[in-house]
């Protein structure tokens, strides 16, 4: 249907901003290009949340404010990336990062 077009659009987006080619951000660096963790920043795609609770409106959060202080990862998250993402791309990534696999 036309919601899923429409998440398909802002997951394809999402994508792009992990990956840097868009808004800036690299969240790839710490967690790696397949989103599955890097020795500084957690996997994303299990379904172990460290930092909120699993839910599109937790991780949104997380990207948005970052995590100043991180339970197991040796360096903080900046907010967004340490990026300046607009709300649709906070939201598009946080969906994408959803979507993973790992979401609740």
């Amino acid at each position: 249907g036309a919601a899923q077009g429409g998440g398909k659009k802002l997951i394809a987006l999402g994508d792009s901003i992990f990956h840097g080619q868009v808004g800036g951000a690299t969240c790839y660096v710490c967690h790696g290009q397949d989103a599955k963790g890097t020795g500084v920043g957690p996997n994303l795609t299990d379904g172990e949340w460290l930092n909120n609770d699993g839910t599109l409106k937790g991780i949104t959060g997380t990207v948005q404010s970052g995590v100043p202080q991180p339970k197991k990862a040796p360096a903080p998250m900046p907010p967004m990336g340490g990026a300046s993402l607009s709300p649709d791309q906070v939201k598009a990534v946080a969906t994408y990062v959803h979507s993973l696999g790992g979401g609740k």
